[in-house]
């Protein structure tokens, strides 16, 4: 077997999952309320399930901290970045900037990242993960409630932050991982039950997160040069900065391992976060097309940049 069909057996079972989204959708064989639901498993049950494993199974180290600044301080400069592009592409759209500014880390990041480079490797893309799932916790919720016309108050980003599932399950999981309480209890017949729980209900993550991205894929090719000109430009100034960050500051100064190298690829080839669409009203309707059709679009070819990144060995 050839390298490149290696690649693309492996690939296969997500694009049929998402397939097999599409075809739910186009059969109304469950409604959109049930998909909603999906989700809703997905970020307070497995991906937190995923994340608690992925934190409480490896040892906190320093560099880590400066990975998790970077990032968010990357996030925010994009986020500058999409104000300034907006002036060209989308000037009456508030919300356009927002699609430059962070990644799709939950609802699809874990699922594809684990699925090329193995489940016990998911702490790798889950430290490159910190730092941006600050940023849109405390700076892209709170520009996306100003442009709705609403002024997000400290207090509240602060108890959304710490009542968030996947943050909660993040900082359990430093705490028991950083201090090795988790390795010293883990031999205990009612911690393997729970390790046993935790790794089923991280199972569930990849199906459900392929068959709901197919479900929720709107792509309209009638007003197709916006969205692709977004959707190109975002991956190429991410895809030169996954090169300097992964050479300079990963390599170069912390001396990290090629593993963390994919983690940053991967990271950078992902989609914006898919709760842009929800803080838009509905007076916005074109705007919200937009949108969905510039996220769809950027669903597909981070699909096939994931490929040809499995292709290139990182």
């Amino acid at each position: 077997m050839t390298e490149i069909s290696a690649v693309l057996w492996q690939a296969l079972p997500i694009l049929l999952l998402i397939l097999l989204g599409m075809l739910i959708r186009k059969t109304n064989m469950v409604p959109k309320e049930t998909i909603a639901g999906l989700k809703k498993i997905v970020v307070n049950v497995a991906l937190p399930a995923t994340l608690f494993l992925a934190f409480s199974s490896m040892r906190f180290r320093a560099q880590y901290i400066l990975i998790a600044g970077f990032m968010f301080i990357l996030c925010t400069v994009m986020l500058i970045l999409g104000i300034g592009v907006k002036r060209l592409l989308a000037p009456d759209n508030h919300f356009y900037p927002a699609l430059f500014a962070g990644f799709e880390a939950g609802m699809m990041g874990y699922a594809l990242f684990s699925s090329f480079y193995g489940a016990e490797n998911t702490y790798q893309f889950a430290v490159i993960d910190i730092g941006q799932v600050i940023f849109v916790f405390f700076v892209l919720t709170g520009f996306l409630e100003r442009q709705r016309g609403e002024r997000a108050s400290t207090e509240k980003l602060l108890a959304n932050f710490f009542r968030s599932p996947v943050i909660l399950s993040i900082l359990i999981g430093i705490l028991v991982g950083g201090t090795g309480l988790w390795i010293r209890i883990a031999a205990y017949p009612a911690t393997e039950a729970i390790t046993d729980t935790l790794q089923l209900l991280r199972g569930l993550s990849q199906p459900l997160i392929c068959i709901i991205i197919g479900y929720e894929l709107r792509i309209q090719f009638r007003k197709l040069f916006r969205p692709l000109c977004t959707v190109l430009l975002r991956m190429a100034i991410l895809l030169f900065l996954a090169f300097l960050v992964s050479t300079f500051l990963l390599t170069g100064l912390l001396q990290m391992g090629q593993e963390f190298t994919a983690a940053v690829y991967c990271m950078f080839l992902l989609p914006p976060p898919f709760v842009i669409p929800i803080y838009m009203n509905k007076a916005e309707s074109e705007d919200g097309e937009f949108i969905l059709s510039t996220i769809s679009m950027h669903i597909v070819l981070s699909l096939v940049a994931f490929l040809v990144l499995a292709l290139c060995k990182f």
